[in-house]
């Protein structure tokens, strides 16, 4: 991320920035990118990355 966007976007997500957290007993995975945001894709300063999440049942 570019130096001291982080520290921005943290206050935009509630402190949340690239990576995994434990949130109240769930997963919360933030990534590096976001997608479209305002209309156009944004991923500034930061490497290519593939995402996979294996979703279990409880026992």
């Amino acid at each position: 991320m570019i130096r001291g966007f982080d520290r921005l976007f943290a206050s935009a997500n509630g402190g949340f920035v690239t990576r995994r957290y434990d949130v109240d007993g769930m997963t919360l995975y933030v990534s590096n990118g976001t997608g479209l945001w305002p209309g156009f894709a944004l991923r500034l300063g930061r490497p290519a990355e593939m995402t996979r999440i294996t979703l279990r049942a409880t026992r």
